[in-house]
């Protein structure tokens, strides 16, 4: 690339992923958490197992509400029942209740001693530190457990907040820790939050806040607990967290069935919350790997499921905010809540990300470039899935934004201003030169210049026989259009095959094979396309305007050797063309298709070249015009497995007749090649010649070889 186009690369990069970088913007880095924890959930599945929770939820539920003695009466009144609950799971093991659920009023002043039992249990679990009560924080006054029951648990000892706050797009994926809260003295004190203090207790380990805003709980330090909140690891499915119905528990409760709790409550931390069809249900992050609620359900004490109250098939994005405290409570006890990287960390991965999708743009064709930014981005897929596994959470698309903007930024880039020149060329050259010099120019910036080098390279030359004849029947308009659809058939066909169209003169092609592409087989390339060449003409009768059933013939003569290869002609005008003494022969191969009556004619390296890759048959000895030396010639007949038998005799009596020939047996040599005259043109050429020489034998040094009397 040029400097020019490393600086549009940068300023494209540096300007995309600066842009997505803006903290107006950071709706992506949320819908990035969703994602990934739909992704890592698709191909890791759960990482927990639901009897391992550490919390576990008691839900006020729908069957609660159809369910006596609950139906019809209000929850206020459920005091009873709800501590008969409570002292069963504080005395299966439990380590602490937690209330999700608030009860800012009372019916002792109408029902003195109504909620005796219960205020007992709570201040039997407060004494031993054992419930932590709920309370909602507001700008002007919280929404607080009744004053009864607040006084019970000791007030600010026992009650914490349970607020939680989305983000600017509606959905909640951080959980504040702390909260600021009034003493009665009018002074501030820093406050857990239900999550931090229910896990706090469980734990047995104490929290503070270090100098830096960040919390240490224990001698952990929680991730991003500095701005703080923690940011939630959700669980995915709707059982990710064990559920047991308030009505259940309470049958259960009743009957006495103390191992049951201490089965399934030993050692958790219960939260009770509302886990209902409408209320109190939030957008999460979690709202992508949410399952299907009530198809599957904890193990039951008393009652049976209701099970007319599950409608299958129902999978709802929120979930009930009871499951948003328990994931906090779950993270911050195994110690698993999500590292958030920061909004630098983050613009440095997408402008990395971006410079290498700039440099993908500006290097490779732009559906090479797509495809190779694309597999970036897979790549970056799967790099965000491991890290969030691991806890760590980058943000998702912003790379992938400002891959795509970058990209097309470039793609625009590129057709205006770096391609401009590169088209021009293409489009200038290419009827003058083969599409790969064509490309080596573009890709090294540089015209082409005059200058060649000697290889080993295959030249073929092709013309109609008998042109001149069929010219003559045309006016010029249709010999126009009878060479243009003759020369695009035949050049597609060398073409196909790896040749280079030099140049056309009239009727006749020259064609390249080995150059200006390599070909360790050019040899054989040039006899395949010659031999494709003449079966499509033999395919073809009545073609180019020709009379029905009439075929198209052309001559054609094969060399090999090293040539001078490259941009020849004048400093104003060249071509790129072979040339050298090897050329000179194959054109001479192909006239003297004309002394022999064969159609197609190749020299002494190229048979070799090719080996037993292609049938060949011996032609002559001739001697060309200008060459003092005699050349072997041969015919080649076809590849292997395309020759008949009858083709392949007539090549065996051909060549022994030749060997009598040689021997200057011309009597014989001439009933031999009688004998095949009537199918082999050649053969007849032969018997003729054999006449000749008996009436006027050649002289005694003669060598086998034909003196060709033209070109």
């Amino acid at each position: 690339m040029k400097a020019r186009d490393f600086m549009a690369a940068a300023v494209a990069a540096v300007m995309t992923a600066s842009v997505l970088s803006l903290p107006s913007l950071g709706r992506m880095d949320g819908l990035g958490i969703d994602s990934l924890h739909w992704l890592r959930h698709t191909f890791s599945g759960s990482q927990y197992k639901a009897e391992k929770s550490p919390t576990v939820v008691l839900a006020i539920d729908e069957e609660t509400f159809q369910r006596r003695p609950f139906k019809n009466l209000p929850k206020i009144m459920w005091s009873k029942q709800l501590a008969g609950i409570l002292d069963s799971i504080l005395a299966g093991q439990a380590k602490v209740i937690g209330f999700d659920l608030i009860f800012p009023t009372s019916v002792e002043g109408l029902l003195p001693n109504f909620e005796r039992e219960l205020r007992l249990s709570l201040f039997k679990a407060a004494r031993k530190n054992q419930i932590v009560l709920g309370k909602v924080q507001h700008s002007a006054k919280p929404v607080s457990p009744h004053p009864g029951q607040s006084l019970i648990v000791r007030d600010e000892k026992n009650i914490r907040s349970v607020n939680a706050f989305e983000d600017i797009d509606g959905i909640i994926r951080r959980l504040p820790l702390t909260f600021k809260a009034e003493n009665q003295d009018k002074s501030i004190r820093t406050e857990s939050s239900i999550a931090l203090e229910l896990a706090s207790r469980a734990e047995d380990k104490p929290w503070k806040v270090k100098g830096d805003g960040s919390i240490l709980f224990g001698d952990w330090v929680i991730p991003g607990s500095h701005t703080g909140n923690i940011t939630l690891n959700f669980p995915a499915g709707s059982n990710a967290v064990p559920t047991y119905s308030f009505a259940d528990l309470s049958a259960c409760a009743g009957a006495g069935k103390t191992a049951y709790f201490t089965k399934h409550f030993k050692d958790k931390v219960v939260l009770l919350g509302t886990v209902l069809d409408v209320e109190d249900r939030k957008l999460t992050s979690k709202r992508f790997i949410t399952g299907e609620e009530g198809a599957k359900t904890t193990e039951r004490c008393q009652l049976p499921v209701m099970t007319s109250l599950h409608q299958a098939g129902i999978v709802r994005d929120a979930i009930p905010g009871v499951y948003i405290h328990a994931a906090a409570i779950n993270n911050l006890i195994r110690q698993d809540p999500l590292t958030e990287l920061s909004r630098a960390e983050n613009a440095l991965i997408a402008l990395v990300i971006a410079l290498i999708a700039a440099g993908l743009t500006l290097s490779l064709a732009p559906a090479i470039a797509g495809a190779a930014v694309g597999g970036v981005l897979i790549g970056w897929t799967g790099t965000s899935i491991a890290l969030f596994s691991s806890g760590l959470t980058a943000s998702l698309y912003d790379p992938m934004i400002a891959a795509v903007l970058t990209f097309g930024l470039l793609l625009g880039y590129k057709f205006a201003v770096a391609d401009k020149d590169k088209r021009y060329i293409r489009k200038v050259f290419s009827y003058y030169l083969p599409q790969t010099v064509i490309e080596q120019m573009t890709s090294d910036d540089k015209l082409p210049t005059l200058g060649g080098e000697s290889k080993e390279v295959t030249i073929l030359f092709s013309d109609i026989a008998k042109f001149s004849l069929l010219s003559e029947a045309l006016s010029a308009s249709e010999l126009a259009a009878f060479l243009n659809e003759y020369l695009t058939e035949m050049s597609d066909i060398i073409e196909a095959g790896g040749g280079f169209i030099e140049k056309y003169v009239a009727d006749e092609i020259t064609a390249v094979f080995g150059a200006p592409i390599d070909d360790p087989d050019h040899a054989l390339s040039a006899v395949s396309s010659a031999l494709a060449c003449r079966t499509r003409l033999n395919e073809m009768p009545g073609a180019f305007g020709l009379p029905a059933g009439a075929t198209l013939t052309a001559r054609t003569g094969i060399n090999s050797g090293d040539m001078l290869v490259g941009n020849i002609g004048s400093y104003r005008r060249f071509t790129y063309a072979a040339m050298g003494d090897a050329a000179n022969l194959g054109s001479r191969l192909e006239g003297a298709n004309k002394y022999f009556g064969s159609m197609m004619m190749v020299g002494e390296r190229t048979r070799e070249l090719c080996g037993d890759r292609a049938i060949f048959r011996k032609i002559d000895k001739i001697l060309v015009v200008n060459r003092e030396t005699p050349v072997q010639v041969f015919e080649p007949l076809g590849l292997p497995g395309d020759v008949d038998d009858n083709a392949l005799r007539l090549k065996q009596t051909y060549e022994a007749a030749l060997e009598v020939y040689r021997a200057r047996n011309f009597e014989r040599a001439a009933g031999l090649f009688g004998a095949l005259s009537s199918e082999d043109p050649v053969s007849a050429v032969f018997e003729t010649r054999c006449r000749e020489y008996q009436a006027a034998p050649p002289p005694d040094d003669w060598d086998g070889s034909f003196v060709l009397a033209g070109k």
